[in-house]
């Protein structure tokens, strides 16, 4: 019996897809990438603390 995704993992599921996707899309066009990559959870924690420096 296998367990239904919840709408969160399917939301992480799909965002992980994309970046992969867009990475790979990247490479066959000859682009490099000089932005480090992040991942949704880290992207939140990294919003909250520039709310709370800047006062946003």
């Amino acid at each position: 019996m296998t367990s239904k995704l919840t709408e969160k993992q399917k939301a992480t599921l799909w965002q992980q897809q994309r970046a992969a996707s867009y990475q790979a899309s990247c490479r066959l066009a000859g682009y490099t990438s000089t932005e480090p990559l992040i991942d949704a959870e880290h992207a939140e924690e990294r919003l909250a603390s520039l709310r709370r420096q800047y006062g946003g």
